[in-house]
């Protein structure tokens, strides 16, 4: 067979193999990774060596980034500990290099049997199974592949075309590390760039300083492939990929520099290293990707204070983001069982004031000087920070088992009382958006105006905890059904288009749920009736 046939089919096997291993471990472990991840927080070590284990298994930095950024948009995972997570994931993609690094044509070879006798033998595999078999299978091509790209380079180096191409590609450092980074950047792994670079090395197409800057340039290019995939997102989302980004880049000038010293001076440091700690160029090759990576590692480590501090402020939090997050809960808050509940109360009181803002899109009257959230992305961060709140209380709970209840109890039923409140806001801002603006405006104007004014008033009465407002509230909460029934004739007397009417109608339903619920943010122990009481 010739020599570039067979090097091109070995590179499309290993593309195929590493596709199907990175997506099928990536759907093996994603849950249980996040599952654990929740659950060791708090644990000394225990993120870092969950990230060893994401980033061995995934064999992707990017996977693991996207996975920890989502973590810490859901408030799952802080900032100073899913750095440190990320920087040791990287270390463990640094498995799959090792790895073929060694000669296994034989572990080849019993894999892929073993593939096939299993997708025969198994008629109805579960799902876990499946992913287990195509994992599998996708690292046997992917090291099968890679032996025939070996066997083919080592078959061409002879050729006086490759010597001489080679040669060109090599002719300076800054060449080289900017093929690797290129190529990183296409293939979106540091890792596959310098497990091709593999037969390069042992085959002597290259000097090993070439594929030493050519691993440096991919790993630099890994990076600013993962900020690039980011590139649309903003505050948390982006903070990790620029983290990522800007030491990898630190990383690979601090190790190029160290890599000129050691060249110009022979003075051993990193090749001379790789050199003592193994005898075969393919094994000092993976030494020199896993180094790098254990720099990456470092740095973060060392600079996490500094790292938070700049990307901060590269990609502050969003409006959204900013609102969602709690202000007073912090990290060991709920075992405190003597200010948990005082503390879940000043965020419910957070979301009681962004009540009357679900109006904002709709009204005219509007402050020009102010800042206004758009409803859905307001919606969306209240329901954010309303789950955080009733996780708190519920850990409160278990962390302080002889705790009083009743005050939790009563939180959470406030709580509850009140997301039913913003879902309500949520449906009519989208009922009085389908409204044209020609069809009933004034009906529409007095409406949201009266609801605001409602809303204001309900908001300020309960965190002032006044008496005498709470009964204000509730009479002016009181049943309407004699004007929501004049209304509705209105409507169905009026000339507005059929769609017009059975909008309205719709969000005058909605509306006379939104003022019985905010009789329910009245206690009972602050009404002055028993009507009232029991309503």
């Amino acid at each position: 067979m010739n020599d570039g046939v067979a090097a091109w089919a070995g590179l499309g096997l290993f593309l195929i193999g590493i596709r199907l291993l990175t997506t099928h471990l990536k759907q093996l472990t994603n849950g249980p990774i996040r599952v654990v991840l929740t659950r060791t927080l708090n644990r000394t070590g225990a993120t870092e060596l969950v990230g060893l284990v994401a980033g061995a298994l995934s064999q992707s930095t990017s996977a693991v980034t996207f996975l920890a950024t989502g973590l810490l948009c859901g408030g799952a995972l802080t900032l100073a500990k899913a750095l440190p997570m990320l920087a040791w994931a990287n270390v463990g993609t640094s498995a799959l290099v090792l790895l073929a690094a060694v000669d296994v044509r034989a572990l080849v070879l019993l894999l892929l049997g073993a593939v096939g006798i299993s997708t025969l033998t198994s008629s109805d595999p579960s799902e876990r199974q499946r992913q287990i078999l195509h994992a599998t299978l996708g690292l046997g091509l992917l090291l099968f592949g890679l032996s025939m790209v070996k066997e083919s380079a080592l078959a061409a180096q002879g050729n006086p075309w490759l010597i001489e191409f080679f040669q060109f590609a090599g002719s300076a450092g800054a060449v080289t590390f900017l093929v690797g980074l290129v190529f990183a950047i296409t293939v979106q792994s540091s890792a596959v760039v310098t497990v091709l670079a593999l037969p390069l090395a042992t085959t002597g197409l290259i000097s090993f300083e070439q594929v030493v800057m050519l691993i440096y340039g991919a790993s630099a290019g890994s990076g600013l492939a993962v900020l690039l995939l980011a590139s649309g997102n903003e505050g948390s989302a982006r903070q990790l990929a620029l983290c990522q980004a800007i030491v990898r880049l630190i990383t690979a000038a601090l190790l190029v520099a160290l890599l000129q010293v050691e060249v110009q001076t022979h003075t051993p440091l990193i090749i001379a290293a790789a050199q003592h700690l193994a005898a075969s160029i393919a094994m000092q090759t993976s030494l020199i990707y896993l180094m790098f990576q254990i720099g990456f590692a470092l740095i973060t480590v060392l600079f996490l204070n500094t790292l938070i501090r700049f990307i901060k402020y590269l990609s502050p939090p969003s409006h959204e983001e900013a609102l969602s997050k709690p202000m007073y809960l912090f990290e060991g808050a709920a075992e405190d069982s003597s200010t948990a509940v005082a503390l879940a109360k000043l965020e419910y009181q957070r979301l009681l004031h962004g009540l009357p803002c679900y109006l904002d899109d709709m009204r005219t009257e509007r402050d020009p000087s102010i800042l206004y959230l758009p409803t859905t992305m307001r919606h969306q961060a209240s329901t954010t920070l309303a789950e955080r709140i009733d996780e708190f209380l519920d850990n409160a709970l278990h962390e302080n088992p002889g705790m009083d209840a009743e005050p939790v109890f009563s939180a959470r039923m406030k709580l509850g009382a009140l997301i039913n409140l913003q879902t309500a806001l949520y449906e009519l801002h989208i009922e009085l958006g389908q409204i044209p603006a020609t069809e009933e405006a004034d009906f529409k104007h007095q409406l949201i105006e009266g609801l605001h004014a409602l809303l204001s008033f309900a908001v300020d009465t309960v965190i002032e905890d006044s008496v005498k407002g709470y009964e204000m509230l509730l009479l002016l909460a009181a049943d309407r059904s004699d004007l929501t029934e004049r209304v509705r004739n209105k409507l169905l007397n009026s000339t507005a288009t059929l769609h017009g009417r059975d909008t309205l109608l719709s969000a005058l339903l909605v509306f006379e749920r939104i003022v019985w619920l905010l009789r329910r943010l009245a206690p009972p122990s602050r009404t002055t009736t028993p009507i009232e009481a029991a309503a």
